[in-house]
């Protein structure tokens, strides 16, 4: 019996990474776009790019953060490197996360 255990063994610490290793992938992906969620309301709100990016960079660390704004609305795009021993399976090694938010009028009137 305890070479059938010593058998499977390895198959069930594959088995396990893969498990620990999608979880890790699904909270690092919603920590991506929490990130430019708030990148994007930071700059709408009026906050300049560097506080938007260091807020971004609180959400998701190490992330890399760039904005385009067009008229009324404002884009934040996310990108932070996949890590981990199933890195591998995310495509390209990183995530990358996009939000638009509306600029808030400042109500200044002249």
């Amino acid at each position: 019996m305890s070479a059938e255990l010593a058998a499977a063994f390895p198959a069930v610490v594959f088995a396990l990474t893969l498990v620990l290793g999608a979880a890790q992938h699904g909270i690092a992906a919603t920590r991506a776009q929490e990130a430019a969620r708030v990148a994007a309301r930071s700059v709408a709100r009026g906050d300049t790019e560097t506080t938007a990016r260091s807020l971004a960079q609180r959400a998701a660390p190490a992330a890399a953060v760039e904005f385009t704004a067009d008229g009324e609305r404002v884009q934040a795009r996310v990108v932070v490197p996949a890590q981990g021993p199933t890195a591998w399976l995310v495509d390209g090694g990183r995530y990358t996360a996009r939000a638009v938010a509306a600029k808030e009028q400042t109500g200044e009137s002249g």
